[in-house]
């Protein structure tokens, strides 16, 4: 797919649709859809910037959001969930203000060196506690330390530092691939009904959940798999987040020492969804390759922040700095703001449902390798964008279709609350036994 704005959501929702094999077509264009209006429907706009001066995103990711959904909604027959939306369920949840130049949970911003920026996010206990490492002394205010070290450094250098220490961090507009993502596809079978397949969900945060979440919602039978030493962080974040995504899925553990659990949980299923790095699933004895080769029907979702190979396989990313990666930022006063809610994960995770529910549906074995700043970087343009003004206290943008209002993020209804820490273990490991 190239990295050219759609006019409409139904065109690259109709490029999506041949790029996973689907024989669905999008025959109506979507209503009002271009990339600023799409922008000020989707929320994204109001958590951008400031509470004084909200700012239209770079790109069309909304435009893409939205093409997603309709690709989703033509493979699956599920309607009523508009894709644009998905970006600012977080914001809408957790009520979180914009705070440019931070992101909204005050954990990733841009950081200047000599020569240039880099996304730093410092989200994990581990991030903070590997700054002495990074600048070589103690320290007492982390971002200050960071700040003043990374004067002193070229921008390169800062980048391969952190990465050397396992940070998450990345050059501002580095990304320079386009692929959306990689579809390994062997053998034949017949086609099958999305419905009642096993989806292992081994992911963690937002990009694989909601890709599980919308295969959920789909009639898949989703269960959630997570170390019992190391659960999911969203648990400890946006609850009411973690329950939209979670919801109805039973929740089981798997213990790092003793993997036959997880091994028997992966042998049943249809679908795996994971977001851990190579060697992560080398030490849980877990071989995509070889899991797909030993079955005749199988989808295995690989998702990283730059990719599964090469040195990028071992690059760390979440949706805010990759994104910055990717060139989605504003540049205000010559500084690089984030724009939108860690706006990668929400972005990739739309777009794996649909290659992983057409590729599910078409039979065979299918891997899908997806990267959060790849499919950022195949939404950016450099086209002018246009920020909104106020009129009698209310946001508004032109946008292609006329004056519009800048709403503020939606999220879709919390049905229940996810299930506790490996709750299921006990029902999950009878099923199996039996």
């Amino acid at each position: 797919m190239t990295s050219l704005p759609s006019i409409n959501a139904a065109d690259w929702a109709n490029q999506l649709l041949t790029l996973v094999g689907s024989n669905q077509r999008i025959t109506t264009p979507a209503f009002e859809s271009a990339p600023i209006a799409d922008w000020a429907r989707s929320g994204a706009v109001a958590i951008t910037g400031t509470p004084n001066q909200p700012l239209m995103p770079t790109g069309f990711a909304a435009t893409a959001s939205r093409a997603a959904m309709s690709a989703f909604e033509a493979i699956t027959g599920i309607s009523g969930i508009a894709g644009e939306q998905l970006l600012g369920e977080r914001a809408a949840l957790s009520r979180w203000p914009p705070k440019a130049p931070w992101t909204l949970g005050l954990h990733c911003r841009a950081v200047r060196t000599l020569d240039g920026w880099f996304a730093l996010s410092l989200a994990r206990p581990t991030d903070l506690e590997s700054v002495p490492a990074l600048i070589s002394a103690p320290t007492t205010n982390e971002w200050f330390s960071v700040d003043a070290w990374a004067r002193t450094h070229t921008t390169q250098q800062a980048v391969d530092r952190c990465r050397l220490l396992g940070m998450p961090a990345g050059a501002i507009d580095s990304v320079s691939s386009h692929e959306l993502m990689r579809i390994e596809s062997n053998g034949e079978s017949a086609a099958r009904e999305l419905k009642g397949l096993r989806v292992i969900d081994l992911s963690t945060l937002w990009a694989g959940p909601l890709c599980g979440n919308l295969l959920q919602n789909a009639g898949a039978e989703v269960i959630r798999v997570e170390s019992a030493k190391r659960p999911d962080g969203s648990r400890e974040g946006v609850i009411a987040f973690d329950d939209l995504l979670h919801a109805g899925q039973p929740s089981v553990t798997f213990d790092p020492e003793h993997l036959e659990f997880l091994h028997a949980l992966i042998d049943i299923a249809d679908i795996v969804i994971t977001s851990a790095r190579p060697r992560g699933l080398t030490s849980l004895g877990l071989d995509p390759d070889l899991w797909l080769a030993n079955r005749n029907n199988g989808v295995w979702v690989q998702l990283s922040a730059y990719g599964s190979t090469a040195d990028e396989a071992n690059w760390i990313g979440f949706g805010d700095d990759t994104a910055m990666a990717a060139g989605l930022v504003r540049w205000i006063e010559g500084i690089p703001i984030p724009v939108a809610d860690a706006l990668a994960d929400p972005l990739t995770g739309i777009h794996a449902a649909v290659a992983c529910a057409a590729l599910a549906q078409n039979g065979g074995t299918h891997l899908i390798d997806i990267a959060l700043a790849n499919v950022a970087a195949a939404t950016r343009t450099d086209t002018l964008v246009i920020d909104p003004t106020q009129v009698r206290g209310k946001w508004v943008v032109e946008t292609e279709f006329g004056i519009r209002s800048v709403e503020r993020p939606k999220a879709r209804t919390v049905h229940g609350t996810a299930r506790a820490l490996g709750a299921d273990n006990d029902r999950v490991r009878a099923e199996l036994a039996g």
